[in-house]
């Protein structure tokens, strides 16, 4: 699958509705990013959602019980293979690259199957028709 299906929940978060595989080139295997996973794409706010794929699997990584389970900098060169893979400009590249690689976060701080309101804190909204 190229593109994976999601779902919508909020104005960054997404929840996928099928199961994702992708290629990681630093790490040299296909990940596989299961169906109900819960991410926010990207968070690089100045240049957010040029490369999603990429944010997907780097947020996959970023789980304490990924397969495989990596590091911060390996989570980070997987983020940058991925950009240079899809020839993302190479300033884009790096300006994410050491965005997701100096930044504090949620490193390791959630499970790959974590809900939406486990990561945020918040419940999902009702939409009103």
């Amino acid at each position: 699958m190229i593109n994976p299906r999601v779902e919508e929940i909020d104005y960054k978060y997404v929840r996928f509705l099928k199961r994702f595989n992708m290629y990681v080139p630093s790490l040299k295997r296909t990940i596989s990013i299961p169906k109900g996973f819960v991410c926010d794409r990207e968070s690089v706010p100045i240049i957010k959602g040029t490369s999603i794929r990429g944010g997907y699997v780097h947020d996959y990584l970023c789980r304490i019980d990924s397969d495989p389970i990596v590091t911060k900098k390996q989570a980070a060169d997987a983020y940058l293979s991925v950009m240079e893979w899809r020839k993302s400009p190479w300033w884009r590249r790096y300006v994410k690259y050491w965005a997701v690689r100096i930044a504090c976060g949620y490193f390791h701080k959630f499970k790959v199957m974590s809900t939406y309101e486990e990561i945020t804190g918040r419940k999902i909204a009702k939409m009103v028709a």
